[in-house]
């Protein structure tokens, strides 16, 4: 249905909706319910919540304030039941707007579909649907992701990450050791207490990746790149397997791509050493091992430093340079970084970057909430004329200010996200900015913003 209807058209689904079920409907796709089922229910003498249907009979007493409750248990009747099942339902939706405005449904979703096996099958079938789940997901977000369950390594932003890692960026410092740590709770981890020990015995002679649940690896230059930053999951101590097997499999396909004269794994055992050892053996790369009982103490980290002795440390504009164009590479695509900023000059001090041209012009900048680039027009330009793949839309010939509506689309960019940047052009102007819709929803859509204008030139 959501595939044969234009993306604005609202998806009503009657007489199905529950409390129990109704964030699953929308988060599959659902704009519409009514409370027909839930008074239905009600009169057959079923009380709904948000995990469970129970027979009225069964109840010794009310679970919920809302006003049917609000009276003794031997006055409430059928009727009243029903009542209440709408009140219940009406809550769950309040529940679900407020977690689409946050940008959180899925999280609140893995832990509410365990209420019933058909919606955990339910979301799991959603995930093995990836490209519909895909196309819809936005590409940033300002809230936190909250991997608290296994179903999270399927979340596609999780798996969006992994495969660009994996297939998008190049491992520009493949000329010096490659260090591995572990992640660590303060994001980014570059701010965490036991990442600055690490950075002290390493000093620049090396390059960091970090390995974590449920992300798999991170690369230093993508430590702020959504959702290195932005996610928090559960530690025990304890790697499931599922988690063992998705990061190595992450962690072998990176290195696949790398030629790292040395790998030093400066990781302990709980599962990170397992890891390593996969991968090493499957590879038959030899990894040499630093940590003596914890990462951080002296005897470790006095290992770390003794196994990067006689490599020098590389230049700050160096990594600053590397930064910007791996960057550009997991946003825009392979070998965008080497094609949209061969000639970059880096202005300010990490995280606070820029990227100028040779005469001095910018072309970009380093949005740290998302660790994303942001591209002036002159950065746009390039990427037009350049041979990485353009995100382009094409609008009506006007000039736009501030936004540009659906109506006022021609043509867009199948592959754009919620969250891109994307090349604005036509007869009147050419400009750049942030997607708000997909782009098959651009086309289809007759009414909302569309992109978010960040410059614009008139022609």
């Amino acid at each position: 249905m959501k595939d044969a209807v234009p993306a604005d058209t609202a998806l009503y689904l009657p007489g199905v909706a529950t409390p129990r079920n109704v964030a699953t409907l929308v988060y599959a796709g659902v704009d519409l319910v009514d409370p027909h089922r839930a008074v239905i229910r009600g009169t057959e003498g079923r009380y709904l919540t948000t995990d469970e249907a129970y027979f009225l009979e069964d109840l010794e007493e009310l679970p919920c304030a809302c006003p049917a409750c609000q009276q003794p248990r031997d006055t409430f009747d059928r009727s009243d039941c029903a009542e209440h099942n709408v009140h219940a339902l009406a809550a769950e939706l309040a529940r679900v707007r407020r977690r689409i405005r946050d940008g959180r449904l899925r999280d609140y979703i893995e832990g509410q579909a365990r209420q019933d096996n058909w919606l955990t099958a339910t979301v799991r079938t959603l995930d093995q649907r990836y490209g519909y789940v895909e196309q819809r997901t936005p590409l940033i977000r300002r809230a936190e992701l909250a991997a608290t369950t296994e179903d999270a390594i399927r979340r596609v932003e999780i798996q969006r990450f992994a495969q660009r890692v994996t297939e998008r960026y190049v491992p520009r410092f493949d000329d010096r050791p490659l260090v591995l740590v572990p992640c660590s709770a303060r994001k980014p981890y570059s701010d965490s207490q036991s990442h600055k020990q690490y950075h002290d015995a390493i000093q620049w002679r090396a390059h960091v990746v970090s390995m974590t649940s449920p992300i798999g690896v991170v690369p230093q230059e993508l430590e702020l790149t959504y959702p290195a930053q932005h996610y928090d999951s559960v530690v025990t101590g304890n790697w499931s397997a599922n988690e063992i097997e998705f990061v190595s499999r992450v962690l072998e396909r990176y290195l696949e791509g790398a030629d790292y004269p040395e790998i030093i794994a400066h990781v302990p055992g709980e599962g990170y050493r397992e890891i390593c050892e996969n991968v090493s053996g499957s590879l038959d790369r030899e990894f040499t091992y630093t940590v003596r009982d914890h990462p951080t103490t002296a005897d470790s980290l006095g290992n770390l430093a003794a196994a990067l002795e006689g490599w020098d440390t590389y230049q700050k504009s160096t990594r600053e340079h590397r930064t910007i164009k791996a960057i550009a590479d997991y946003q825009f695509g392979a070998g965008a970084g080497d094609e949209l900023f061969p000639d970059v000059a880096t202005q300010g001090r990490y995280p606070q970057l820029r990227a100028d041209d040779a005469d001095g012009e910018q072309l970009a900048a380093l949005a740290q909430q998302y660790g994303v680039l942001s591209l002036t027009t002159a950065g746009a330009r390039r990427w037009v004329e350049s041979d990485v793949p353009t995100k382009t839309v094409e609008i009506e010939p006007f000039v736009p200010h501030g936004s540009v509506l659906a109506p006022g689309i021609v043509d867009a960019s199948d592959d754009i996200r919620v969250g891109d940047e994307v090349v604005v052009t036509g007869d009147a102007a050419f400009g750049v900015g942030r997607a708000e819709m997909h782009g098959a929803e651009m086309t289809s859509s007759t009414r909302g913003i569309a992109v978010q204008m960040r410059h614009t030139e008139e022609l």
